[in-house]
Parts: C-alpha cells; sequence; structure tokens
C-alpha cells in the first residue's frame, strides 16, 4: 500500500491509521501510568492511615497503662494506710490485754476485715476466724506493703509489731474488686479488648524488635481476612496492630478491573477508528486510481483523437485520389486485360477497406453525446434482426428473442441500435458453422439488463481476458474496436458492459445494463449530455 502524502508533496512516515493506533496506544499508556499512579497513592493512603491508627493505639495504650497504674497505686496507698491503722488498733489492744482467737475474730468481723492473726517469735500464730488461718502465716515477706493473693481474692498486709514477743500482725482484706479492676485495666485484658474494636483484628505486644530498615506496614492474608499489620518500637516492646484492610484490596480490585475495563474499551475503539481510517484511505486510494485511470483513459482518448483527424486528414485525400485514379482507369482504360481489371478490383477493395478502417476509427474516438429518450430495446431489436435473418438461415443459427413484453429505457435510439447491431453482427460472425443466439431481457428496480448469449466461443484464457479491450481481435480483418465502442455507448448512458465466457459450454454472453426511464442515471446521463453539447457549442465557437 502506498503511503499517504501530505500537501508539501512529501511522504508522511505513517499511515493515517497506523498514527492513530499508535496514538490510542499512547493513551493507553498515559491510563496505565495514571493507574499506577494511582495505586501508589492508595497504598501511600494506607500506609499513613496504618501507621497513624498504630501510633495513636500506642499512645492510647501508654496512657491507659499510666493511668492504671497511677491508680493502683492510690489503691494501694490507700488500701495500705487502711489495714496499716487496724495492724496498730490490734498492736494497742494487744499491748493492754493479750487478745484470744475469739477477740480478735470479732473484731475482725467489726472492722470489716477477712482475719487477723498474731504471729509470735516461736512461730504460734493467734487469730481469728479459723478458716481465714487455713492456709499457711509466716512472716517472711515483705512487711508493711501490701500484698495480693489472686487464689485467695485477698489484700494482705504484714506490720512489723514493736512487742519483743510478736514477729508480725498479718491483717487480710477482701480485695475482689481491686484484684478484678486490676485484671481489668492489666495490659493484657486492655490489648484483648482493642483487638475486638471493629476495623481492628488484632493488637499484640511482642518484646522482640522489628528488623532494622524493614517497611512498618505490610499487608496479610489469613483465613480469607486482608489484614495491614503495623510494627512499632515503643518503650513497652515492640507494639503490633493489624488493621482490617478488606476495603483497601477491594479498592485495588476495583481499580484494576477499572483499568483493564477502560484499556479493553480505548483498545476497541483504537481498532475501530483504525480500522475506518483505512477503510477511508483505500477508499481514497480506489478513487484517486479510478480517477487517474479516467484521466489516462481520456489524455489516451484526445491523443487518439488528435491521431484519428490527423490520419483521416492526410490519408482519406490520398485515398480518395488513388480510389478516383482507380475508377477512372476502369471506365476510360480500353486495353486492360481480365489480370488487370482483376487487380484494380483487388486495389479498390483494400483503399474501400482502408477508408473504412478510418471511419471505425474516427467514431470510436469521437465525443459520444447521447440524447435519451424513452426506448423500447425489445422492439428496437425486433427492428434489427430482419437484417440478420438470412444470413443466420444461411449459417445455420437459431435466433431466440424474449416473448414477453420490453420495459422502456431512456438512451439514445441511434446509439442504442449501433451497440446492438455491433454485438449481433459479432455473435453471427462467430458463428460460421452453425450455433445459436439467445437474447434475454432481465428487468431491476433501476435498471435493465440486455443479456445476448452466442456458442461458437473457442479462445483461450488469455484472449477471454482481453475481450473487449480497443484493437485486440480475433478476426482475421477486424479493427478490435466493436466491444470497446460497445462498452463506451453503455458508459455513457450511465450503465455497462460485462463479458462472461464459458469455455466448457463453449458459450460467450456479453450483458448491457442500462437505466431505466425515470430513474436517477438517466438524469444523470441527460445532463452530462447537457454539459457535453454546451463544451462542443464552445469548442466550435472557438
Amino acid at each position: 500500500m502506498a503511503k499517504p502524502v501530505n500537501r508539501s508533496g512529501d511522504r508522511l512516515p505513517l499511515p493515517s491509521w497506523a498514527m492513530n493506533l499508535i496514538g490510542f496506544g499512547l493513551l493507553i499508556t498515559l491510563v496505565l501510568g495514571a493507574f499506577f499512579w494511582q495505586m501508589v497513592a492508595i497504598d501511600r493512603d494506607l500506609h499513613r492511615n496504618t501507621l497513624g491508627r498504630s501510633q495513636m493505639m500506642a499512645a492510647i495504650i501508654e496512657e491507659h497503662l499510666a493511668n492504671a497504674a497511677q491508680a493502683q497505686a492510690t489503691i494501694d496507698a490507700v488500701t495500705t494506710s487502711f489495714l496499716r491503722d487496724k495492724a496498730r488498733f490490734v498492736e494497742y489492744l494487744n499491748t493492754i490485754d493479750p487478745l484470744q482467737p475469739e477477740e480478735l475474730t470479732a473484731l475482725a468481723r467489726e472492722t470489716g476485715l477477712l482475719g487477723i492473726a498474731l504471729v509470735r517469735k516461736d512461730k504460734t500464730v493467734v487469730g481469728g476466724p479459723a478458716e481465714w488461718l487455713s492456709g499457711p502465716q509466716r512472716c517472711d515477706l515483705s512487711v508493711d506493703q501490701l500484698h495480693y493473693d489472686p487464689s485467695r481474692q485477698t489484700a494482705l498486709l504484714l506490720y512489723p509489731a514493736a512487742e519483743p514477743e510478736i514477729d508480725c500482725i498479718r491483717v487480710g482484706l477482701d480485695a475482689h474488686a481491686m484484684i478484678e479492676l486490676r485484671d481489668k485495666t492489666a495490659l493484657p485484658m486492655l490489648l484483648a479488648n482493642l483487638s475486638r474494636l471493629p476495623g481492628i483484628h488484632f493488637v499484640r505486644l511482642e518484646h522482640t524488635a522489628p528488623p532494622v530498615n524493614a517497611d512498618p506496614i505490610r499487608l496479610l492474608t489469613s483465613e480469607g481476612r486482608q489484614t495491614a499489620e503495623a510494627r512499632l518500637a515503643t518503650p513497652m516492646g515492640t507494639l503490633a496492630v493489624g488493621l482490617d484492610a478488606a476495603n483497601h484490596v477491594n479498592r485495588l480490585r476495583q481499580l484494576r478491573h477499572q483499568f483493564l475495563l477502560f484499556s479493553v474499551l480505548l483498545l476497541l475503539l483504537g481498532l475501530f477508528f483504525s480500522w475506518l481510517l483505512y477503510r477511508h484511505q483505500q477508499a481514497d486510494l480506489a478513487r484517486s486510481r479510478a480517477f487517474e485511470r479516467e484521466l489516462a483513459k481520456e489524455h489516451e482518448a484526445a491523443a487518439l483523437g488528435r491521431a484519428t483527424a490527423t490520419i483521416a486528414h492526410e490519408v482519406r485525400n490520398p485515398l480518395n485520389a488513388i480510389s478516383m485514379g482507380l475508377q477512372r482507369l476502369q471506365l476510360e482504360s480500353d486495353h486492360l486485360d481480365g489480370e488487370h481489371r482483376q487487380l484494380i478490383a483487388a486495389m479498390n477493395e483494400a483503399v474501400r477497406r482502408a477508408s473504412g478502417i478510418i471511419s471505425e476509427l474516427q467514431r470510436f474516438t469521437r465525443t459520444l453525446v447521447p440524447h435519451p429518450q424513452p426506448v423500447d430495446p425489445l422492439a428496437l431489436l425486433r427492428r434489427i434482426v430482419p437484417l440478420y435473418r438470412q444470413r443466420c438461415t444461411d449459417q445455420g443459427i437459431d435466433l431466440i428473442l424474449p416473448d414477453a413484453a420490453g420495459d422502456m429505457v431512456d438512451a439514445d435510439p441511434d446509439l442504442l441500435a449501433e451497440l446492438l447491431e455491433n454485438l449481433l453482427n459479432n455473435s453471427v460472425e462467430a458463428q460460421p458453422k452453425g450455433g445459436f443466439v439467445r437474447i434475454g431481457l432481465y428487468p431491476a428496480p433501476h435498471t435493465l439488463t440486455l443479456a445476448l448469449t452466442n456458442g461458437g466461443c473457442r479462445l483461450s484464457t488469455e484472449d477471454i481476458a482481453r475481450l473487449g479491450e480497443p484493437y485486440f481481435t480475433t478476426k482475421i480483418r477486424g479493427t478490435g474496436l466493436g466491444l470497446a465502442l460497445c462498452r463506451r455507448i453503455a458508459e455513457a448512458h450511465g450503465g455497462g458492459l460485462r463479458i462472461v465466457a464459458d469455455p466448457e459450454q463453449e458459450q460467450l454472453t456479453v450483458s448491457v445494463t442500462l437505466p431505466r426511464t425515470g430513474s436517477r442515471s438517466a438524469h444523470r446521463v441527460m445532463e452530462a449530455g447537457k454539459k457535453e453539447e454546451d463544451a462542443d457549442a464552445y469548442s466550435d465557437r472557438r
């Protein structure tokens, strides 16, 4: 395919459809770049949001632990002060009169204690109530400090007594609420509660340091859940926070689908518009080539017309002089024998044949200006056929005409008669040993096709392909202008001529298509004829 040419005459590097396809490819590349930019932006937002929420959670945990520690210290201080006062009071009462177990039991119940025990130096214990003394009563724990026993849900204080006989005073208090509060405010319970919040999959505190230069945010998939894990180094250890990343993954998946759909749509549009441009370019190229062929034909016809006019002017006059001289010899010479007269007759025939060739050449090269009017081609055929009836009978040719009434076409009667007579004459001359000529009419909505089929077609494939070309003939004395002239007449009427050969059946069919009366092609032919007449008139005036 030839490359397109711009207005300056330089050839473009690529055809327009290829440039269009490249443009769409660049557009898809831009869309791909925008897609990756959005992917990076979404990942950046995920990192920023996850890191921000993780830092906020770390600050919440630190603040909560600090507040819990302060609250626990306050509770411990109050409880320690309360139990120390009770222990001093017990010590005071014991200095006045040594207390007995019944008195200690009553005192414990009166003051809201679980129990009181006096541990002597000899390891004997005096205390109550009895169920509180079921466990070991020793003074090996830190004195004057609060001790919690989660198994018994108690808070115990060992008070160092001033009396030399007593090792320590053990005072116990029900600490169920305090232990429960301490457990609820402890770090494991806090991490478990945070892990149950919406959008949080887990919160863990690890004692291993995060890897150096590692990305603090990573995406994990576990049990069908997408998690964005953040690992932060805190004074308490490495805080691992797992946030729900389903929306992020769904957004990425949706973005991929949109990109794929948009890219496929762009690709299809690019292919479609490139195909349209390719078709338009091919059609424009075909029109240009057809115009060039028509222009070449016109130049050839013009050159042939000028050459024909020159030949007719330069050759016909000498031919006329030779013909007149030969006729004078025949009329005035009395001494010619039979051989000389036969020679003069042959020369006359050669001159006549040469003059006929010039006349036929002039007829072929002249401008055809049809004057369309309603014509019945079947009626015109019936007036021409009698001229060939005798020849058909002599050569044994069956002439078959359609029986149906003919349709009207817009055509020049004289030119159409010349066309039909040429076709009929060729069909008869092609069958010197007999055959048939079958004529058919095939109407269409806007055209009428006249098909003439004859036998005796024994041409080669190469000769069949050249039928209808000017100056190509298979006859001994033919000029090769008959079918070419018929084609020109048909095309001048807005129709066409088609030649189809069947070598197996030895048949040749020539189809002539003409516009029917009132069709658009007929109007165009009439307008073209008027323009040709105006042009000829203008040329005559020049």
